[in-house]
């Protein structure tokens, strides 16, 4: 837990209070979720390597007015995750992490291939699982017929 409580501290200085979600219970699996703007992600992160914390996972999430990037974050403490969540648009560019987290090089591979997100400052983003060729990314919600293909707000409510 003393890890999870020096990270908050640390992310206040740089983060409104309002962006960070704690979980006391951990039911979620996450311990702390923030939301941040794009242009904090690289600070937010630094910090967290900073830190002690690793990153696990890079997830997408596809919506009918945006999309989402959750970077998942943990150390070799218990209850200890966290996720950084950041809104991008569906063409929008998101700053690459991979000089902060070196695992970061695949990962935003993988998630270029099935989002089409791109990371500026990608050393290499040639397709990872996908043929070379390819020109879709298939977790995309406009591949293929989707229909449940909703708002971000309709989901988790609020902004």
């Amino acid at each position: 837990m003393a890890k999870r409580d020096e990270i908050i501290q640390k992310l206040l200085g740089t983060l409104s209070e309002d962006a960070l979600c704690i979980d006391e219970d951990y039911r979620s699996g996450i311990a702390l979720s923030v939301q941040l703007p794009e242009k904090k992600l690289r600070e937010a992160a630094a910090v967290c390597e900073a830190t002690g914390l690793y990153l696990e996972s890079i997830t997408g999430l596809d919506f009918l007015d945006t999309a989402e990037l959750v970077y998942h974050l943990n150390c070799y403490e218990p209850k200890s995750r966290i996720a950084l969540r950041v809104l991008c648009g569906h063409e929008q560019s998101v700053a690459t992490l991979s000089d902060i987290f070196p695992s970061a090089l695949w990962l935003e591979r993988e998630v270029h291939d099935f989002f089409g997100i791109s990371f500026k400052g990608h050393p290499d983003l040639r397709p990872l699982l996908l043929p070379e060729d390819a020109d879709y990314h298939p977790l995309q919600k406009t591949f293929g017929k989707i229909y449940a293909y909703r708002e971000r707000k309709e989901i988790y409510g609020g902004d």
